[in-house]
């Protein structure tokens, strides 16, 4: 996920306590539509909220509020009849703000809120610095080629609308949805333009007008007569611009506006895209790697990059950091909306101090909970000697494919459950992440000022239970602004399992295939850091059980002569991965060729309880193959024909 969804989550997450109770506002949830609320004071990822420091004191936080004005909400009264227009230095951003959250309105269970916006490409290239074929394909979005194709669009809709409304004799499409929830969904409609000529501008504010019924809008980039238009700063605050008396009397204030970058809002629309498509982008073959993306809000400033540098802590080099991914050719023209591509963030680069700085039993430092404790020890201890000699270091046992611990881990001392995080996430990175990857990911919300003094806590205490546990030696290394495990000393099931998988993919012989296969799947327990609940672990979680799937599955077919031994392996993997349809349809072939019918019928009802528990079904093609086993089994066999007797010149049977 782009870096700008995890600061959305720890935007929501962190003001989810602060917010009036849903019994008194109206909501019962907060989302990315209400955290990109472009009215109202949620304003996204560039509020202060994300900057790392603690804002738990002070006024709560304002209620989220819809991303586009209905005419069912108070709001409706600041969302002039004829338009919004944006101008100041915060105007394209404000516009972008508008756009995701409109696309981010609505769900599956909300047909009526998914708004759709209708954009000329000139606005779009102005908003996203590309071309249109840069855009992500979601059939929400329409990018048209001229503004003129924009306008006829809307003209079709308005006139759609209006014979719906009038034939079911509501003056309003809320009123239409009200009479008629099961109806044709009449989702917003958004008109995303510049202003243009005075011609265009006409017969804009003339459909604008009439659209305002139907639940049609416009926010125009420019002075815009015809209705409202407020100024906007480059932090997102509004000013309502001075026009005529009777078009500016609009009594609630527009407040501030949520403004994105060009680079977040690409990443927001490539997720939206395949949250409204189901389609990925891109092919995801492995796990994101932190070291390639560009650093946390907290991580990105000046400011922020000089206070840590006065924080004594780990030593630290400056490392460069970028995100890229190729983009495609495609397509987007005329009435089409735009397609799909990957976006490229630009990176950074931050500085830390590389002085040491060890820690005494003076200074405070923070525990698992994230309090200042004082710490009573130095930062690291050494076992003691056993007969006057001093113990020679054994290999650490650590598992992370379930649930995560070190094995036959030293009571003494306790292993911090941060630690443990730290150990996590340097396992499921090959042994080795950056400082600044471990502090984003890690410690996203501790102050700048303690969060290198944190790490290093967390990181003495992982290495004092390892000496404790395995004896004196180099577990947990820092070269150069790096945190690297030793794998002389430490051994991690998820790396046996890539290991496994690796000389499967070298193996030559079947044989030895096969059993490099069958240690790769013996060694995947269960999922990643099963319950734990990390914030950056999801992602890494789900690429290695894509992995470990893929691996049943080669195992299965390797198999497929031992119907037997294949069951054995798929009824392991469909434990893990119960709602992977493959896997019933290999097993249904496994059973089938073993001539257990009813274990075919149990299979297919497995599967739609284990489907219906996410609101789904069988595919149509699995339930079709299960029928054709069935009745294959079912069939009669022909019985073999009798050889015919012959008989010897004698007339005897022989």
């Amino acid at each position: 996920m782009p870096t700008v969804v995890t600061q959305l989550r720890r935007r929501l997450r962190g003001a989810a306590p602060r917010t009036a109770t849903p019994a008194t506002t109206g909501y019962e949830r907060h989302d990315l539509h209400s955290s990109l609320d472009p009215i109202g004071g949620n304003t996204g990822p560039d509020v202060a909220a994300l900057d790392g420091e603690d804002h738990t004191d002070g006024d709560p936080m304002p209620v989220p509020r819809p991303a586009v004005p209905s005419l069912t909400h108070p709001l409706a009264e600041t969302w002039p009849s004829a338009g919004l227009g944006l101008t100041g230095p915060g105007a394209d951003a404000a516009a972008r703000g508008f756009l995701t959250a409109a696309l981010a309105a609505g769900g599956l269970d909300a047909p009526h809120e998914r708004t759709q916006v209708v954009m000329p490409a000139t606005t779009a290239t102005t908003l996203f610095d590309t071309d249109t074929t840069t855009l992500p394909h979601t059939p929400r979005l329409t990018v048209t080629t001229t503004v003129e194709q924009a306008l006829d669009l809307i003209e079709a809709q308005i006139l759609h609308r209006s014979r719906l409304v009038d034939t079911r004799g509501a003056d309003t499409v809320a009123d239409l949805r009200a009479l008629d929830p099961a109806g044709e969904p009449l989702p917003p409609v958004l008109l995303l333009t510049h202003t243009t000529a005075a011609r265009q501008d006409t017969r804009i504010a003339a459909l604008l007008t009439q659209g305002t019924r139907l639940d049609i809008h416009g926010v125009l980039l420019g002075a815009w007569p015809n209705g409202d238009t407020v100024t906007i700063a480059a932090d997102g605050t509004t000013a309502l611009t001075d026009g005529p008396a009777d078009q500016s009397d609009h009594s609630a204030p527009v407040e501030r506006l949520a403004v994105l970058t060009s680079a977040d809002t690409l990443a927001l629309l490539r997720v939206l895209a395949e949250s409204h498509t189901g389609q990925p982008p891109t092919p995801i073959d492995a796990a994101p790697q932190p070291d390639d993306r560009q650093p946390a809000t907290r991580n990105s400033t000046e400011a922020d990059r000089g206070a840590r540098a006065e924080t004594p802590g780990p030593a630290a080099t400056p490392t460069p950091t970028t995100a890229s991914t190729s983009p495609g050719p495609v397509e987007a023209t005329g009435h089409n909306s735009a397609t799909a591509r990957p976006h490229a963030s630009a990176g950074s680069t931050d500085t830390i101090d590389t002085r040491p700085h060890p820690i005494t039993d003076t200074r405070a430092v923070a525990d698992a909970g994230g309090h200042d404790t004082p710490l009573s020890a130095g930062p690291e201890t050494v076992p003691p000697a056993v007969n006057g000699e001093q113990q020679q270091p054994r290999r650490v046992q650590v598992s992370v494919l379930g649930p995560p611990s070190i094995t036959d881990a030293a009571s003494h001392p306790p292993l911090r459950a941060k630690a443990l995080e730290v150990l996590v996430y340097l396992a499921v990175h090959d042994g080795e992440a950056t400082v600044d990857a471990i502090l984003d990911d890690l410690l996203p919300d501790a102050p700048t000022s303690k969060a290198p003094g944190r790490l290093y806590t967390y990181v003495s205490n992982l290495r004092a239970v390892l000496r404790h546990t395995g004896g004196p030696g180099d577990y947990l290394t820092h070269p150069q602004n790096r945190y690297t495990l030793n794998p002389a000393l430490v051994d991690v099931d998820l790396w046996r399992m890539r290991a496994a998988i690796r000389d499967a993919e070298r193996a030559t012989d079947p044989q030895a295939r096969i059993a490099a296969l069958r240690r790769a799947v013996n060694t995947y327990r269960g999922h990643l850091a099963d319950g734990a609940d990390y914030e950056w672990i999801e992602p890494y979680r789900e690429a290695v059980r894509q992995q470990a799937l893929d691996t049943y599955l080669a195992l299965a077919d390797a198999l497929a002569d031992h119907p037997a031994h294949q069951l054995t392996v798929l009824d392991e993997a469909i434990r893990h991965s119960p709602y992977t349809e493959e896997l019933y349809q290999h097993a249904m072939r496994a059973r089938a060729a073993l001539g257990q019918t009813d274990a075919i019928r149990s299979l297919r009802r497995a599967l739609t309880r284990a489907l219906a528990e996410i609101d789904a079904g069988p595919h149509e093609d699995t339930l079709a193959l299960a029928n054709e086993l069935i009745a294959a089994q079912q069939r009669p066999r022909p019985r073999p024909q009798a050889q015919p007797h012959s008989r010897d010149e004698d007339g005897a049977t022989a």
